[in-house]
């Protein structure tokens, strides 16, 4: 069965409320039409999870879309800060809920294996234990005594991951770092994959060279050629340096930014 669907579709499996994962990590991979898509729309209100959240997270943030945002890191890499994000949290518009890698990795773990919360080392000692709005809670081991971290599970109710390529059941390739954008699709309720191009089918040799997803895990996919704007997808296109200076030094300028997104 082909899984085809397009944006409007897309956006159309989300409503207020709901949690929706963004795949990729930094300037690298990110799903920049998808997340344009819902700029465009009438949604608000929603929650937004990135591992290492980027310009997707930025794009919604500064279209006010965002309610709570639940990360690791937000940031353009070696570009620096995300404009909109830092706006955000400097003036206290912007809930949080504040990961460490280890401890992002290990939520969305425990979604993944539909348990309510997984004990860690993660985050022991750190002040992520005590912020306001920590889920975290120091735990004691019923075998062995030892103090741990309690890390309940992260689900969110969409993922949406860009890939190199799909095929319409589902079946995807992705040729460069992936991230923890495997967990991140097992945690996931629903997933929906943008691609650079459709393909009639994902082999099994040309698997082994590549990070693949099973359509197992897959609801949808969009096929989205430069579907990851201006950041990197590798092997296919470096990201555009030009673009990300560009978008950093306006991105605070609302009519900038609605008149952008239009042009995604």
């Amino acid at each position: 069965m082909s899984k085809r669907i397009d944006f409007d579709e897309m956006v159309g499996l989300v409503e207020p409320g709901h949690l929706v994962g963004f795949g990729g990590g930094g300037i690298q991979r990110k799903p920049m039409a998808a997340a344009a898509a819902i700029a465009r729309s009438n949604l608000q209100h929603i929650d937004a999870a990135s591992f290492l959240g980027g310009p997707e997270v930025d794009l919604l943030i500064g279209m006010k879309k965002v309610r709570r945002l639940h990360f690791a890191f937000v940031g353009f890499d070696m570009f620096g800060l995300a404009p909109n994000f830092r706006a955000a949290r400097q003036a206290g518009e912007l809930e949080i809920v504040e990961y460490s890698e280890g401890l992002m990795m290990s939520a969305f773990e425990a979604a993944a294996k539909r348990l309510p919360f997984l004990p860690s080392r993660f985050g022991l000692g750190t002040d992520l234990l005590s912020t306001p709005t920590t889920p975290f809670r120091e735990m004691k081991c019923p075998l062995s005594g030892e103090k741990l971290v309690a890390v309940p599970a992260l689900a969110p109710d969409l993922a949406i991951v860009h890939v190199n390529e799909a095929d319409e059941q589902g079946n995807a390739l992705i040729h460069s770092d992936s991230y923890v954008d495997l967990l991140l699709i097992q945690a996931s309720k629903k997933v929906v994959l943008t691609a650079e191009k459709i393909v009639e089918r994902i082999s099994g040799e040309r698997r082994a060279r590549s990070t693949f997803i099973s359509r197992l895990w897959v609801d949808h996919v969009v096929e989205a050629p430069s579907g990851g704007g201006f950041s990197a997808v590798f092997p296919q296109h470096r990201f555009n340096m030009s673009a990300i200076l560009e978008y950093q030094k306006n991105a605070t300028d609302p009519a900038w930014l609605a008149a952008k997104v239009g042009e995604l």
